[in-house]
């Protein structure tokens, strides 16, 4: 339509009725037919704004993964008349950062086991009331919280409920008021606690018991073995994860003082998917021990976390084989087929898990292409995301090495030798342990003495002697050796050597003091870990 012929439009007002008529101008066929294309060029751009918009729309739900995943060999050229016959590979994961609002965590159960038995007494219970109120504060209206008192037996003080602003006042007037009485019952509480947990109608997403005790059990069941084996069967009633229907239970230690049986209470954590245990010695460390446990728990961005890895056909073809995975939680689900079960991840956490292949020695076919690039490993990485509330996976990475028909070795992936070496020290330390515990402490500090001497080599041909996690490893293995140099092995010797190889292993932190150093500590666990020790004390 013209524009003069817009700017002609009039409105003519009937004063004998209460409405307007309009009158337009009459409108030629050309009029028309350009009218017609404003209306289909108008239905187009709203169609594409409509596209636009779904698109926006779509983009908005592709989240950035809760875990990032690599593959990578320890050397990624190995000449067949190089003489070696066996590779190492690593599979990294590493978990998405996590800000400190409460609403973008996963809501958690937590259930609470504290030691009230006589020998708490005052300080000590007064130190672990103080903590849980700031436990408490920490908890929004999704998370739900239990306690439990034990001495003789276990008693329900605080029913499993979700934690609003009158259950916070409830909660700390219920532990204000706890006293100490009888002897300890570690059975009972453990008992209790797992079946609160696993009781609990519609589970969150992320489940924890916690156990704060000062002692040793002597009441009920008392036996080490006996206690470790009960805590598997009532933490987890179903052994196998994969046919699990409610999220895995974690269980964190918490040993103070000098007189609780800390390998009990590290191998009851142990039996537990991503259990952990503090050895509390100084009553300054109370707070910042527990501080260090919640920021982990609050953080947790994955669980259910698995890798399941194999040799593709074709290097199997070609006589390669996976001769040894370096996890605590390792199966061989089928011929060749290794599960790997890592359980739940905080957010910054890593976890590289070692595995060891014999390298494929290609045919003539293979070896007419002067540089055979052959897939060693194919893993596959699964877990339930609780942030976003989704299963995620199976997603794949293959480890491709080549084989050449010569003597050439490429240099060492550096991320890579490092892990293999933080793996080998975990493994040097727990034969040292176990030399040092059946009387042979001369061979476990010369086997030490002969490993440190090796890692300082290799460390150095890496470059990697400055990197944090070298120079935690070093100094552990320094520390280690000076233990078993004090002549007397003994049950605090055996727990401290035993800690250092969980840390190692499961590569997370357990540090109860924030001004030692820990390379495993992500910042969400930081963080509450010195809020919990600036407040408390």
């Amino acid at each position: 339509m013209a524009l003069e012929q817009q700017q002609q439009l009039t409105l003519d007002f009937d004063t004998t009725k209460d409405h307007h008529i309009s009158k337009r101008p009459k409108l030629n066929e050309d009029d028309l037919l350009e009218d017609d294309n404003v209306q289909e060029n108008n239905a187009v751009d709203a169609a594409a704004d409509f596209a636009l918009q779904m698109l926006a729309r779509d983009r908005r739900r592709v989240r950035e993964p809760s875990i990032t995943f690599s593959v990578a060999p320890h050397r990624d050229t190995v000449g067949l008349k190089s003489n070696h016959f066996v590779g190492q590979i690593c599979a990294s994961l590493k978990a998405s950062e996590l800000s400190n609002d409460a609403n973008t965590r996963a809501p958690i159960d937590i259930v609470v086991a504290l030691d009230v038995s006589g020998s708490m007494r005052v300080e000590k219970l007064d130190l672990c009331k103080n903590t849980l109120k700031l436990l408490l504060k920490e908890l929004h209206h999704d998370d739900r919280f239990c306690l439990i008192s034990f001495s003789d037996e276990a008693k329900v003080e605080i029913p499993m409920l979700k934690v609003d602003e009158e259950q916070k006042i409830l909660a700390m007037h219920t532990i204000e008021h706890l006293s100490t009485r009888g002897r300890t019952n570690i059975a009972s509480a453990i008992s209790l606690a797992a079946q609160i947990a696993n009781s609990a109608p519609q589970p969150n997403k992320v489940r924890s018991v916690f156990l704060l005790t000062d002692g040793q059990a002597n009441v009920g069941p008392t036996d080490a073995k006996d206690l470790v084996e009960l805590t598997g069967i009532f933490v987890n009633p179903n052994p196998n994860p994969n046919l699990a229907t409610s999220p895995p239970i974690s269980l964190h230690t918490f040993g103070y003082g000098p007189e609780p049986d800390q390998k009990l209470l590290l191998d009851m954590a142990k039996t537990t998917s991503g259990g952990s245990f503090y050895p509390v010695k100084d009553n300054s460390h109370v707070f910042s021990a527990f501080g260090d446990a919640v920021g982990g728990i609050l953080s947790v961005v994955a669980h259910d976390v698995s890798l399941s890895i194999s040799v593709p056909v074709e290097a199997a073809r070609c006589g390669s084989e996976i001769i040894a995975v370096h996890h605590e939680s390792k199966t061989e689900i089928a011929n060749g087929v290794w599960q790997v079960y890592i359980g739940d991840m905080y957010a910054e956490e890593t976890r590289d898990v070692m595995f060891e292949v014999t390298l494929a020695s290609p045919n003539q076919s293979l070896l007419q292409d002067s540089t055979p690039a052959i897939p060693h490993a194919l893993v596959e990485l699964s877990y339930i995301d609780t942030i976003h509330h989704t299963h995620v996976g199976p997603v794949s990475s293959v480890a491709v090495i080549k084989r050449p028909n010569s003597q050439e070795l490429a240099w060492p992936n550096r991320e890579v030798a490092i892990h293999w070496l933080r793996v080998r020290t975990a493994n040097c330390i727990a034969q040292a342990e176990t030399l040092a515990k059946v009387g042979e402490l001369d061979k476990a500090k010369k086997e030490l003495e002969e490993w440190i001497e090796e890692f300082t080599r290799e460390s150095f041909e890496i470059g990697a002697t400055k990197e944090p996690l070298i120079e935690q490893l070093q100094s552990d293995l320094t520390e280690s050796l000076d233990l078993l140099n004090e002549g007397a092995y003994n049950a605090y010797v055996e727990n401290d050597l035993g800690v250092r190889v969980r840390t190692h292993m499961s590569q997370r932190c357990s540090e109860p003091f924030t001004g030692k150093r820990n390379v495993y500590r992500t910042g969400q666990k930081r963080f509450r870990a010195q809020a919990f020790h600036n407040k408390g004390n």
